[in-house]
């Protein structure tokens, strides 16, 4: 907060601010598409809340009440989404007062948060940190010609009313990676996903083996350049519950070279398909960092996190948080057996040298499995004792297979 803005209170917004609400949104967001004119609020799929100065509503975002996995375990992740100033009101550190409000909403309830972020450098100033990273694929379609015929099972379109069976194979899917989202609400699958009753509604098919559904594809038709001859098939959802299903979806993929010219769809961060492609110098492959992920209680993200079975610890870690005080300190963690005990340790307690020195964001990376103990040594903010400590939380905190991809 600058010296001179005054303080703002944060609260949950009621209907009748819904208008002024999307209109802040929108100017940050979408401000090609000029002043909007709204219907009567739609069912929430956020909490929305604002930062008010006296009557006025100077900044605004949004809360998600979300599950996702966790090393194989469901926990709850808070979403934040929506974050919003206008150009009058910025600069006067209200976001600031959205993000403190927001984490002292969340402790006790979630571990864990989550955002997509417009800057990384503006988030990771308030704890958060790169969470996963995603690899996008652009490639003729002849590329994945390799896949034609590899999978069991057809192809066949579907309407919005069946998203529950879209719904099953993205749990399934979600099952195997750390930060997938659990489950979509209907609303999420109808509006966010296959836009019904939407100007611009996408194609949706899915892939059938046996009579049961085990992959989708969410898809549109753009530009791929100039030319009537230049057209991209871009995928904006995929998921699929084996590695035969998903070759199904590629082989379907593939039989569209009459109708583009390029396929684009993403994946988890890694770069398979090169490995599988006919020609890899002909498939354009970008990685890039996707959504951040934060702790949101130092003990409780510790104690929430699932551990191998086999691991035991007794550790004592100095957790650095600029945002959160209540992360700002000392803590001790005992792992038996694969379950936790995680405890701040209390101010007039004997002073001792901790094992580990992390900032809030490191450990969250940590937590999920985005970095293994080496990469956090390399690249994050954690340091060690000695090597016995690194040995220690590498045992704790193997990497994962992380990839929240869906948008909020």
């Amino acid at each position: 907060m600058t010296d001179d803005a005054p303080d703002p209170v944060v609260a949950s917004l009621s209907a009748d601010r819904y208008d002024e609400f999307r209109r802040i949104v929108d100017y940050a967001f979408h401000p090609d598409a000029g002043p909007q004119e709204y219907d009567d609020e739609p069912e929430r799929i956020a909490d929305r809340y604002g930062a008010f100065v006296d009557d006025d509503l100077v900044s605004v975002c949004g809360h998600y009440d979300l599950r996702a996995n966790l090393r194989g375990e469901w926990a709850r992740l808070a979403g934040l989404a929506a974050v919003a100033t206008p150009p009058e009101h910025r600069r006067e550190g209200y976001v600031g007062a959205l993000v403190d409000d927001a984490l002292e909403r969340w402790r006790g309830e979630y571990p864990l948060s989550a955002l997509w972020p417009f800057s990384r450098s503006y988030y990771e100033q308030f704890g958060w940190a790169t969470a996963n990273t995603a690899t996008t694929y652009t490639c003729p379609p002849d590329q994945l010609s390799f896949a034609r015929g590899a999978a069991q099972g057809r192809a066949r379109p579907v309407e919005p009313d069946e998203w529950r069976v879209l719904q099953s194979v993205h749990e399934t899917a979600a099952e195997r990676t750390t930060l997938a989202l659990k489950r979509r609400s209907e609303t999420w699958w109808r509006e966010r996903i296959l836009s019904e009753g939407g100007d611009d509604r996408p194609w949706a098919y899915v892939w059938e083996r046996d009579d049961e559904v085990c992959g989708y594809l969410v898809y549109d038709f753009e530009d791929a350049g100039e030319g009537f001859e230049q057209r991209r098939l871009a995928v904006d959802d995929m998921a699929a519950v084996d590695h035969e299903a998903r070759l199904g979806l590629l082989g379907f993929l593939a039989d569209h070279d009459s109708q583009a010219t390029e396929i684009r769809f993403a994946a988890a961060g890694r770069t398979d398909l090169l490995d599988l492609v006919p020609d890899p110098d002909a498939v354009d492959c970008e990685v890039e960092t996707g959504p951040m992920v934060r702790v949101v209680d130092a003990a409780d993200a510790l104690e929430t996190c699932p551990y191998p079975a086999e691991a035991n610890a007794d550790l004592t870690l100095a957790v650095t948080d600029a945002t959160a005080e209540w992360n700002d300190g000392v803590f001790d963690l005992a792992v038996a057996d694969g379950e936790a005990d995680c405890a701040p340790r209390d101010a007039d307690a004997e002073t001792v040298d901790p094992d580990a020195t992390l900032d809030v964001g490191t450990l969250a990376q940590l937590v999920v499995g985005y970095h293994d103990v080496a990469s956090a040594r390399r690249v994050g903010d954690l340091s060690v004792a000695d090597e016995s400590v690194a040995d220690a939380f590498a045992a704790l905190f193997p990497t994962e297979r992380v990839y929240l991809r869906t948008f909020f």
